[in-house]
């Protein structure tokens, strides 16, 4: 009788042990999950920070721009854009107008004279760019051009550069890649005035000019 006492006893003990360390291992496993749970959510969040960190610093940083023209006799001009500012850094007139064009284009060649002659007219107020795109003349031929078609202000021949400046001017003015030439554009001081499509009569030019003389006049 005693030695089943002693037997009970025994076993009461040993279920009490099992019993107690299995409560110690949930209680464990549930400290676990716990802390798990709880990190999980800041590792994320960090992850999100990041990430919403690089996309403001994306959209902080201004696009800028540089660009290097060439006419024939190697005359260089440079361009700096940024945040919608065009620094033309050799030239000194306020107004610049920039066009946007090509030899076998009929109102391209139609419009030429007149921008040499608003050129000549305004020579201290304002300087006129053409640029050459999408054209496979040569050099020889473009000289005889030049003359033929009575040129007298700077002709960008930098046609890759003068490609990249068209692509990335296009979109601003709301124009596709399939846009109509020529393409005139007109800037006071660094900033966008306005443009004109297709092939545009000079005394219409000539009123924008003197408009725009008057505000630098104030």
């Amino acid at each position: 009788m005693k030695q089943d006492l002693n037997f009970s006893y025994l076993l009461l003990f040993f279920m009490l042990l099992f019993f107690g360390c299995g409560e110690d291992n949930s209680a464990q496993k549930s400290t676990i999950v716990i802390q798990e749970e709880m990190q999980t959510p800041k590792i994320i969040t960090k992850a999100i920070e990041k990430k919403t960190a690089k996309n403001i610093v994306k959209k902080t940083i201004p696009h800028e721009y540089h660009f290097s023209f060439k006419n024939l006799k190697n005359e260089e001009n440079k361009l700096e854009v940024k945040e919608n500012i065009y620094n033309f850094k050799n030239i000194d007139q306020p107004i610049v107008i920039v066009n946007i064009m090509a030899t076998w284009c009929p109102p391209c060649r139609g419009q030429l004279p007149h921008l040499s002659k608003l050129q000549h007219k305004f020579k201290e107020n304002i300087f006129v760019i053409s640029m050459l795109v999408h054209d496979d003349i040569s050099l020889e031929k473009l000289e005889k051009f030049t003359i033929t078609e009575k040129i007298r202000h700077y002709l960008s021949v930098s046609q890759d550069e003068n490609l990249k400046f068209t692509n990335m001017l296009m979109p601003k003015l709301g124009l596709s890649e399939d846009f109509p030439m020529p393409i005139t554009v007109v800037f006071l001081k660094g900033k966008y005035f306005t443009h004109y499509e297709g092939m545009i009569p000079e005394e219409m030019i000539e009123s924008d000019i003197k408009q725009l003389l008057k505000k630098i006049k104030r």
